[in-house]
């Protein structure tokens, strides 16, 4: 038998951490992360990847898989995923999922077997000659049009992922083999007032440009990863290149940051509202740790281990 999942989702800057590290005070978790972005080495401040002492404090797994400039996989995430929960249930331990990666959840959760798909090559180059006659934006209208739950999980911003996206949806692999997790799962979604979770995405973006991601964006530059890579192009890292390469200013760089954001956590807020399995949770202005939060989420958490 499949050790029972938990899991804490919903978009960016909605508190899944803050609240993931209040429910191991009370069970007895390790926590899996679903970020697509935390899985890069040498890329901590403008992913909110959790600090040293949290680490230190609850295990965390899933982190610092791969290099910026090295190529990674939602079925490799999903393989190391399905490695480590097993080993965190023969510890007695709870697996506790948190992350705001749709597509990983799902492919983890509901099965989804993205390494099982054909790619075609000529459908790759025809697609790369799009993009560069075009543009991007008719390809995302494109996904969005035959796919939109996978066009609502990615970042239509990022060349590279609209690009895969495609191809694995117009590959003539039809939909992935489907393999559900075969445990009880228990996922409650953390959901705000759009002004409240905007004004919150807001203060995360000055905040990064105020505690070390131009300094963070310095060292991967100098360390050769520019901004042709996909998990440069990712929101706060865009636009730090930017203004280290005084092609923007300080303000605009955080303003645009926090559009970026906003844009992705709506895609987030989407994706999560389509999947049956999530319990919401409305947390309003409060923070996902208060003391009226923490045993609310931890009700279903609780039914699911008994």
């Amino acid at each position: 038998m499949a050790p029972p999942l938990l899991g804490i989702v919903g978009p960016t800057a909605s508190g899944k951490s803050e609240l993931a590290m209040a429910v191991a005070g009370r069970l007895p978790v390790e926590i899996v992360v679903a970020d697509s972005r935390q899985v890069y080495r040498g890329m901590d401040v403008g992913t909110a990847k959790p600090s040293r002492e949290t680490r230190a404090s609850v295990p965390h797994h899933l982190l610092d898989l791969a290099e910026p400039g090295e190529p990674f996989t939602v079925a490799q995430w999903v393989a190391r995923a399905r490695e480590v929960i097993p080993e965190i249930a023969a510890r007695g331990r709870v697996p506790l999922l948190v992350g705001g990666t749709g597509l990983y959840v799902a492919a983890l959760v509901e099965g989804h077997d993205y390494a099982g798909q054909a790619w075609d090559p000529q459908l790759r180059a025809r697609l790369a000659a799009a993009l560069e006659a075009d543009g991007l934006e008719p390809l995302v209208e494109r996904l969005s049009t035959i796919a939109p739950h996978v066009a609502d999980a990615i970042d239509a911003e990022n060349p590279r992922r609209v690009l895969r996206a495609l191809e694995r949806v117009e590959s003539g692999g039809g939909e992935p083999r489907r393999d559900p997790y075969p445990g009880r799962v228990s996922l409650i979604g953390l959901e705000r007032p759009r002004t409240v979770l905007y004004r919150r995405i807001d203060e995360r973006a000055a905040w990064l440009f105020a505690n070390g991601l131009l300094e963070e964006v310095r060292a991967l530059m100098n360390a050769g990863y520019g901004p042709e890579l996909g998990p440069m192009t990712g929101h706060g890292y865009a636009e730090a290149m930017r203004y280290v390469a005084g092609e923007s200013t300080l303000e605009e760089s955080i303003e645009m940051t926090a559009r970026r954001t906003r844009q992705y956590a709506k895609r987030q807020i989407t994706w999560f509202h389509r999947q049956a399995r999530v319990q919401w949770m409305s947390v309003g202005d409060r923070p996902a740790d208060d003391p009226e939060v923490v045993p609310e989420a931890l009700r279903p958490f609780e039914a699911a281990l008994a």
